[in-house]
Order: structure tokens, then sequence, then C-alpha cells
């Protein structure tokens, strides 16, 4: 069982284009949030009838993501008047 497990995650993480219940599972989010999203342009998509999502999209939102993250963090601190440590490494 752990075996076949495995196998399908390997199966997976070879695959470069994902249906929407795949590139959820990938991104951590709802299909309908998915869905919403790439209905908005804020995550690439190909639509024939069904989202398909290339694992190089999801990946390029993701650190997208996580920019403007560290932006508004040091935003934030910014408008606190503190200075962001370089050790904190954001």
């Amino acid at each position: 069982m752990v075996e076949n497990s495995n196998k399908e995650t390997l199966d997976f993480l070879k695959k470069r284009k994902l249906n929407s219940r795949e590139a959820a599972l990938y991104l951590g989010i709802s299909v309908i949030t998915l869905r919403r999203k790439a209905g908005k342009g804020e995550i690439a998509s190909y639509k024939d009838g069904r989202f398909h999502f290339e694992m190089s999209d999801l990946d390029e939102y993701l650190l997208s993501k996580r920019r403007s993250s560290v932006e508004q963090s040091r935003e934030v601190a910014a408008m606190l008047n503190f200075k962001i440590s370089k050790k904190w490494k954001i």
C-alpha cells in the first residue's frame, strides 16, 4: 500500500500538465479558489472545456505570492518604524 502511494506521488510530480484537482492540491487551496483565480487571470491556465495547469505556471504563482508577502512585511515594518534585521533573512 505504501509503495503504491509513493509511486502515485512520483507520477504526480513527473507530470507537467495538471487538472484542477491536482493543481489545487499542489497549491494547497480548494478547487473552487483555484478556478476563481484562473478565471480572473491570477493563475495561468488552459481551458478546453476544463481547466489545465502547467506545473511551471503554478511554481511562478507560488513565487510571486512569496515575494509580495515579503514586500508587505517590509511595508508594515517601515510604517511601524522598525528595521528588519538581516539575521531574520526577510
